[in-house]
């Protein structure tokens, strides 16, 4: 069995990088922390969990190759999600929406965990493999002999639980990426064993690094404060692109283009076209003329479930 202080040390290092990027995704005060670290419970997942809960595989290289599971009240999901679209939170889960949104908030969760660990000279990139709603009829009996944390979730003045699940190879790997660590730093260590030397009066003392620590920002907000904020950005200006079609062609095909070359589009005459915000599609139409200028007429709005997975690609 691993290290439960090591364990420990990077539960609090992706605990404390989910409150902050999820802070900022949903425009709301999160905090996120270790409740207690146990042996697997289900009695104790099911408490405080409604069942079927939501399942998180996250798959972890670099230095160490190891998996975690994350487990989820569903509603919990369901108002994250909600809330990275602007909503209030206050919506039923939808798996077809909310699965993906939970996977890319995750991702960038994991991203910047990875940054954290660079720091500290640890190369670690972890990924959201798969999420499912399940009841853990089958997860539970590979689970028996997994180490479980408790995680305390507060946001918009609710209190929820979620579990962060490692098996024995997880555990060993985690203790791995920790070689070194110890609980209390060397600086405080006044005593020796009696067969072991002093360090040598020259020696350079060691460099205390930690998380730079900020006050909280306690403000008054009002109920009607998130439409205020939304209000505030009724009048930004944003880019509308009409995209006709596209091709892609050789660096040497692009060179012998001159004029009255014709380059044939991967779309066909009178298909709609596709309207772009920022780079992002959200609509498709038909082109047509108003007033001796050209005009799209909308027919069709991209849903929310596919708009949520535009936002983790990237603009080609």
């Amino acid at each position: 069995m691993g290290d439960i202080n090591k364990l420990n040390k990077f539960i609090d290092t992706i605990c404390s990088n989910s409150a902050a990027v999820l802070q900022t995704i949903t425009n709301q005060q999160i905090s996120i922390d270790k409740k207690q670290t146990s042996g697997f419970d289900f009695d104790l997942i099911s408490s405080q969990i409604e069942i079927p809960g939501i399942l998180l595989t996250v798959n972890f290289s670099k230095d160490e190759t190891f998996q975690m599971s994350i487990f989820i009240n569903k509603t919990l999901v369901a108002a994250l999600a909600d809330l990275m679209m602007l909503g209030d939170g206050e919506v039923e889960y939808n798996p077809e929406e909310h699965n993906d949104a939970l996977q890319e908030m995750f991702n960038q969760i994991l991203g910047s965990v990875t940054a954290e660990l660079s720091g500290e000279g640890i190369s670690l990139n972890g990924v959201v493999n798969q999420v499912e709603l399940t009841d853990m009829d089958i997860q539970r009996e590979f689970m028996a002999d997994n180490t479980m944390a408790e995680i305390n979730f507060e946001m918009m003045g609710k209190e929820q639980s979620m579990f962060f699940l490692f098996d024995s190879d997880a555990m060993n790997s985690v203790d791995n990426l920790y070689v070194g660590f110890a609980e209390e730093p060397a600086s405080k260590q006044t005593s020796v064993a009696g067969n072991q030397k002093s360090a040598p009066v020259n020696e350079e003392p060691a460099v205390s690094v930690s998380r730079a620590s900020f006050q909280d920002m306690k403000t008054e907000q009002s109920v009607s404060g998130q439409n205020k904020n939304i209000d505030m950005l009724l009048d930004v200006v944003l880019p509308i692109t009409v995209e006709l079609g596209r091709k892609n062609m050789r660096i040497k095909q692009i060179l012998d283009l001159g004029q009255g070359s014709v380059v044939e589009l991967n779309k066909t005459a009178g298909e709609p076209v596709d309207l772009l915000v920022n780079g992002k599609k959200f609509a498709v139409g038909e082109v047509m003329v108003a007033d001796e200028n050209y005009a799209v007429r909308i027919i069709n709005l991209i849903s929310r479930a596919d708009r949520i997975k535009s936002l983790g690609e990237d603009d080609i």
